[in-house]
């Protein structure tokens, strides 16, 4: 295969790979729900996704959002953003916070390998004297930012789908009728929407 003939490939499967993600957030911007219903989904699967419990990302995901009577699989997509390129920088810095927050010493805590997280050995060294300070350090640190952030992409994306409704009014009148039937006060969105095109 010529160096041309690589290169154009990438290209197209970077130009599919934003397609898909352009058709994913379209798809968010124009579901007929509640918009505090799709902002939760995505911040519950946030908050999960960046959660410390690893390898249970998926499955509780789901379970949550059977839970919360959320979207499955708005739930699961925001999941995502906890991979195999965010998960050890994340958790290092929640292990920082929480060795912080409990205070816990240098000398009883040592320093944890963070580029060996997706090994045997990484896991290994939570054995010993440190394992609980570790293990509460990690915990505590990792669960409060996944807390922090779900709850701003809660507000985020409730904003931006705020927006995006008072633009498209007749998605924002089939998401007010869904959020009428699911017990949610009534929005002022067409209201203000029809005030602005009274003064224009």
């Amino acid at each position: 295969m010529s160096p041309d003939t690589a290169d154009t490939g990438r290209r197209r499967r970077k130009r599919s790979l934003r397609r898909r993600v352009l058709k994913v957030l379209l798809r968010l911007m124009r579901r007929e729900e509640s918009l505090e219903k799709v902002a939760a989904a995505v911040a519950l699967g946030v908050g999960v996704g960046l959660s410390p419990f690893i390898g249970f990302h998926f499955f509780l995901a789901i379970a949550l959002a059977f839970f919360f009577r959320l979207n499955k699989l708005d739930t699961v997509l925001g999941s995502l953003v906890g991979n195999p390129w965010t998960l050890p920088p994340f958790y290092a810095l929640g292990y920082k916070v929480g060795r912080a927050i409990l205070g816990f010493a240098p000398a009883r805590v040592p320093p944890l390998r963070w580029q060996r997280i997706l090994h045997h050995d990484f896991w290994v060294s939570f054995r010993g004297p440190g394992f609980g300070p570790r293990l509460s350090s990690f915990l505590v640190g990792t669960t409060l930012l996944a807390t922090l952030i779900a709850l701003g992409t809660y507000l985020a994306l409730r904003g931006v789908l705020a927006l995006y409704h008072r633009r498209h009014p007749r998605v924002a009148e089939r998401a007010a009728r869904k959020r009428e039937l699911e017990g949610f006060p009534p929005r002022d969105d067409r209201e203000s929407s029809r005030s602005d095109e009274h003064v224009h």
